[in-house]
C-alpha cells in the first residue's frame, strides 16, 4: 500500500489540483494557503503538534472543530471568515478521499462538519450627492489627484471589483474616436467581461493615458514610485478623499466607505434606472443571479414605489510557527 503522508498530500492538492486540474486563480490559492498556514500554526501551538509531524489521521473533525473555534474566538474571526476556511478544509479533504480512501472514515466526518448561517446584512451605498463630495475631494492640480478621480470614475462608472482594477493594463482598454470606449476585466474564476464606458470617464482615462505615457503591459494605476497600485492601496486612497469629503457632505460621517460600496453603488443606481436583475448580475461578473438579488431587497425607494402602486386599506395610516518544510512549501505559493 502507498504511503500518503498528509505533507506531500498538502503539495499536491495544491500543485495538481488546484493550479493545473482547476487552474484555480491567485486570489483562490492565496486564501487556500492562508488557512492552512494558520492551521498548522494552530496545531503546533496549541495541539503541540509540529508540521513535520502532522498526519493525515490527525486532520480529524475534532481537530477541525476545535480549528474553527479557535479562529472565531481567539482570532476573532467572523462567520463568513470561518466559513472560508472551512471551505478550503473540505475542498482539500474531498480531494484526499480520491487519493487515499483508506482515510474515508476519517474524511466523512470532517466532510459532515456544516457551514454556520451569517447574518444578511443590509447593503450599504452612496446616494448621489455622496459620490460627488467624494469625487470633489480630489486634488486635481497634482498627478495623485488625477489618478484618484480617474479611480473613482472607472470604480463608479463600472462596479468593479478592487481586485479586477488594479489589474487594469493599458492593452485592457479601448478608446474608440466615435467617444466610446470600454474596460475589459478579468474577474472570479477568470472569466472576462468587457464594460462600457460614460464619456466623461473616457475623457479622464485619455487625459491620463497622454499625462503618464504607459507602455501596452503597464499597469494602469500605480503608486507614485510606479509600482503597481495595490488594492491596500485604493482602499486607503479612498478613506482620505472620504474623511475630505465628510465635512462637506456630514452623512459620510456615518458610513464605512470602502471599494466595495461603490461597486455596491453602481449596482443599486442601475437597479434604480430599471436595469433589469439579469444584465446587472452579468454587469457584475456573478456567477449566480442570487448574488445580485440582495441588491432588490435592499432598496426601500423600489419597495415603495411598488408599494404605491397598490390601493392602501384606509385603517392604515402608518409605515410599517514553526520554522517547517510545509510552511515554507505555503510560504512559497
Amino acid at each position: 500500500m502507498i504511503h500518503h503522508s498528509f505533507q506531500s498530500m498538502l503539495q499536491k492538492f495544491f500543485l495538481e489540483r488546484l493550479m493545473n486540474q482547476m487552474n484555480a486563480s491567485p486570489d483562490t490559492i492565496k486564501a487556500y494557503r492562508d488557512t492552512f498556514r494558520i492551521f498548522l500554526r494552530y496545531m503546533n501551538e496549541e495541539k503541540h503538534c509540529a508540521p513535520s509531524q502532522l498526519t493525515l489521521e490527525m486532520i480529524n473533525a475534532e481537530n477541525v472543530l476545535d480549528f474553527l473555534q479557535y479562529i472565531e474566538t481567539v482570532r476573532n474571526n467572523s462567520t463568513k471568515t470561518r466559513n472560508h476556511r472551512l471551505a478550503a478544509i473540505h475542498s482539500f479533504m474531498n480531494y484526499v478521499s480520491f487519493q487515499a480512501p483508506e482515510y474515508l472514515s476519517v474524511i466523512q466526518r470532517v466532510m459532515s462538519i456544516p457551514f454556520k448561517k451569517t447574518e444578511t446584512r443590509q447593503v450599504e451605498y452612496l446616494v448621489d450627492e455622496e459620490v460627488d463630495a467624494i469625487m470633489q475631494g480630489c486634488d486635481l492640480s497634482s498627478w495623485l489627484g488625477r489618478r484618484d478621480r480617474l479611480m473613482l470614475a472607472i470604480l463608479y462608472n463600472t462596479g468593479v471589483r478592487v481586485s479586477e482594477l488594479v489589474s487594469i493594463k493599458k492593452r485592457d482598454i479601448s478608446l474608440n474616436k466615435n467617444g466610446t470606449g470600454s474596460i475589459r476585466v478579468k474577474g472570479k474564476g477568470r472569466k472576462e467581461r468587457s464594460l462600457p464606458l460614460w464619456k466623461t470617464t473616457k475623457q479622464y482615462l485619455e487625459a491620463f493615458l497622454k499625462e503618464t505615457e504607459i507602455h501596452e503591459d503597464n499597469y494602469v494605476f500605480t503608486s507614485q514610485q510606479g509600482k503597481q497600485l495595490t488594492r491596500s492601496g485604493v482602499t486607503y486612497r479612498l478613506a482620505c478623499l472620504v474623511k475630505t469629503a465628510s465635512k462637506s457632505c456630514p452623512s459620510l460621517r456615518q458610513k464605512r466607505v470602502t471599494p466595495h460600496v461603490l461597486r455596491h453603488t453602481t449596482a443599486m443606481h442601475l437597479l434604480e434606472a430599471g436595469v433589469d436583475i439579469s444584465t446587472i448580475a452579468i454587469w457584475l461578473g456573478h456567477e449566480s443571479i442570487e448574488t445580485t438579488h440582495k441588491y432588490m431587497v435592499a432598496d426601500l425607494r423600489l419597495k415603495e414605489q411598488a408599494l404605491a402602486q397598490t390601493k392602501e386599506p384606509q385603517a392604515l395610516r402608518f409605515r410599517y510557527q514553526p520554522p517547517a518544510d510545509i510552511l515554507s512549501f505555503l510560504d512559497s505559493l
